[in-house]
């Protein structure tokens, strides 16, 4: 049971110690960032935004700390980690 109780803390605290590491994000023109979630246990985030032309419309993209940026129909996204 000890154990047990041992690495449920320990995973929680990798938890909160990867989603302290949350990127910057620029968005290109013509977008709102909506929000940005934590993926699991590891660095990746999900990024969920909406074009300004369709914003009932939510859209969504998973990033990891090395991508800086990303090219999405001519729109620059960039990300910067801590």
């Amino acid at each position: 049971m000890g154990l047990l109780k041992d690495i449920l803390i320990g995973g929680a605290a990798l938890k909160a110690l990867n989603r302290s590491n949350r990127p910057g994000v620029v968005t290109p023109p013509g977008f709102t960032l909506l929000g940005m979630q934590h993926v699991g246990f590891g660095k990746k985030w999900k990024i969920i935004y909406c074009n300004d032309k369709a914003p009932n419309v939510k859209l969504n993209f998973t990033i990891s700390p090395g991508t800086s940026g990303r090219n999405s129909g001519g729109a620059q996204w960039h990300f910067h980690w801590n």
